[in-house]
């Protein structure tokens, strides 16, 4: 027996980076309902995709002139990375999606952290795949649609060398709640 398909309800239900985003998760109309009254619900993180959150200090520290959306996008763009950067209300992380698996791999570096499937704390706050710009968080690079668009460590690592950041062990890590400390 074949069921009619349950109607769309909230736009993005259409979006491929709403869809991909929500692909594996329990409930995923519970989450185009959040982002559909305005809300930003918390999207599991280590089944499709692992997140490298960013100092803000880390990703702008090389860049010269003024810091705007433009410059950082251009920044990350330069490093292979075209998809999957949150940026969070305060402008003081960026939340970079990668390649699930990579976490495990992440070595800790000055205003670097990877959060993956063995981390108890492992939700990233989703923005609507349509916010592009602030106030509140937004995507300062699209949603990625499919698992081969994600970027991996090299390219993390290569925007911290471009940006003066140091992906090495050592230094201040990124915890939300506390701005890293500068050194």
């Amino acid at each position: 027996m074949t069921y009619a398909p349950l109607p769309l309800t909230y736009p993005t239900q259409r979006h491929p980076g709403a869809l991909w985003l929500v692909s594996r998760v329990l409930r995923p109309r519970e989450i185009h309902e959040d982002w559909a009254e305005g809300r930003t619900p918390a999207i599991e993180i280590g089944r499709r995709f692992d997140v490298i959150h960013l100092a803000a200090e880390a990703v702008e520290g090389g860049l010269g002139g003024v810091r705007t959306d433009d410059v950082v996008e251009a920044a990350f763009r330069a490093a292979g990375i075209a998809y999957g950067v949150v940026v969070t209300r305060r402008r003081d992380v960026y939340s970079v999606l990668v390649r699930a698996g990579t976490a495990r791999t992440w070595a800790a570096g000055k205003g670097t952290r990877a959060v993956g499937i063995d981390d108890h704390l492992r939700y990233l706050r989703a923005p609507h795949p349509g916010r592009r710009e602030g106030p509140g968080d937004f995507w300062l690079l699209p949603v990625p649609h499919a698992d081969e668009v994600l970027a991996g460590a090299v390219e993390v690592r290569a925007l911290l060398a471009r940006s003066g950041g140091r992906p090495e062990r050592g230094g201040a890590t990124v915890t939300w709640g506390v701005r890293p400390s500068s050194a």
